[in-house]
């Protein structure tokens, strides 16, 4: 039915208005209608400033029709949008004194937002898809944890920052820089030890692991301690390319390389206080006099040399014995002496047995020199054995 307008007259009292009955009759009609309507059922009440459903866990619904949506001043509520219609407006909701914004089990008191229901229940803030939380300035946790740009701090005076994982879990930080590059006053492994595994140490100054010492190019033992380095198992140790024996010799023993890297313990065949002995060998393809070995004036006075000759191009071989010695001369410079003897050659001419050099001595530079000039240019090998007396 439609709304019946009472007929009140042009004017006051003059008589062309609804007739008393007629216009009660029209109020009664309208309230009748009004009192039908769904405001008025009791699935919802109106009361005072507020709208509410009376039947249990039931929803209060607002729905326009088709494409219409709810309006108030400056706010309209389409779908699940509630929007501002003038530009730039924010959207407040605001309770009376001392009431709360509640949504849910949530509540919004001044800044803080919390739960309404269960002393123990998660606040949580859920992004969907792909979203982010976005936090603009910083996020402060239990008035101590603040969370600002890419800095993680305490702000409670000397307390610490702990981060922990839960059962077996691990702390996992793919690159860490503390203290910008330096780590100070922190133990590894404390009582439990643990394997800490590093793909480069670096020290700018020294490193001191228990009582071993590094600094530079230099590895040291403190307070007396020995320097040791052990392999483990059937391994050895290895410095710069020599391999040293895994055990030690007996009483005596000299060490020994065997030219490839590897060195061992052998018996000394002699220990000489006032000689050396050694052996060299050179080459001389020239019949004119050349130097095949010196040795020094002011540490030895003489010279013992067995001597082995060979000229394989003309088959020919030689061994012999030279005796050499130095001293002043009698106008006090140093001269050098020798003699040769023992000749033993398979040369012979005219059923004579001929040397294949001849060797003369000089001194030169403070050096007695050991010459052979040969009976042939032919390459000829020197192979010879020295031992040289101290003066």
């Amino acid at each position: 039915m439609a709304q019946q307008i009472l007929n009140i007259g042009a004017t006051a009292n003059d008589g062309t208005g609804d007739a008393l009955r007629v216009a009660m009759d029209k109020v009664n009609d309208n309230f009748d209608e009004i009192y039908a309507s769904p405001l008025f059922v009791e699935d919802i009440t109106i009361s005072g400033n507020e709208i509410r459903a009376n039947r249990s866990n039931d929803d209060l619904v607002l729905s326009p029709s088709g494409t219409g949506s709810i309006s108030m001043p400056a706010i309209r509520i389409n779908d699940n949008n509630i929007e501002a219609t003038r530009s730039n407006d924010d959207i407040n909701l605001v309770p009376s004194g001392t009431g709360t914004v509640s949504i849910g089990d949530i509540r919004i008191v001044d800044n803080t937002i919390r739960t309404t229901s269960g002393s123990s229940q998660d606040l949580q803030i859920t992004n969907l898809g792909t979203g982010q939380v976005t936090i603009d300035s910083s996020l402060l946790i239990d008035s101590n944890i603040n969370i600002k740009d890419n800095e993680i701090k305490t702000i409670q005076s000397n307390s610490d920052l702990l981060i922990t994982p839960a059962g077996t879990g691990q702390v996992i930080i793919d690159k860490v820089d503390i203290n910008s590059g330096s780590i100070d006053n922190t133990v590894i492994g404390a009582t439990t030890p643990l394997a800490g595994t590093f793909t480069t140490v670096t020290a700018n100054s020294s490193a001191s692991i228990d009582g071993v010492v590094i600094q530079d190019n230099k590895i040291s033992a403190t307070s007396n301690a020995d320097l040791e380095l052990s392999s483990a198992g059937s391994g050895t140790v290895i410095l710069n390319g020599i391999s040293f024996p895994t055990a030690d010799g007996s009483a005596g023993d000299v060490i020994k390389t065997d030219g490839n890297g590897n060195l061992g313990f052998a018996t000394a065949s002699a220990q000489l206080n006032h000689s050396d002995i050694n052996d060299n060998t050179t080459t001389v393809a020239s019949s004119t006099t050349s130097v095949i070995d010196t040795f020094d004036t002011a540490t030895y006075r003489s010279a013992k040399y067995y001597i082995s000759i060979s000229d394989t191009t003309n088959g020919r071989y030689e061994m012999v014995e030279a005796n050499v010695v130095h001293g002043p001369s009698a106008d006090s410079t140093t001269e050098a002496y020798i003699t040769v003897f023992g000749e033993l050659s398979n040369y012979t001419s005219d059923g004579s047995t001929l040397p294949i050099a001849q060797f003369t001595v000089d001194v030169l530079n403070g050096n007695v020199r050991l010459k052979a000039t040969n009976i042939t240019s032919d390459s000829t090998v020197f192979k010879f054995q020295r031992i040289l007396i101290d003066l």
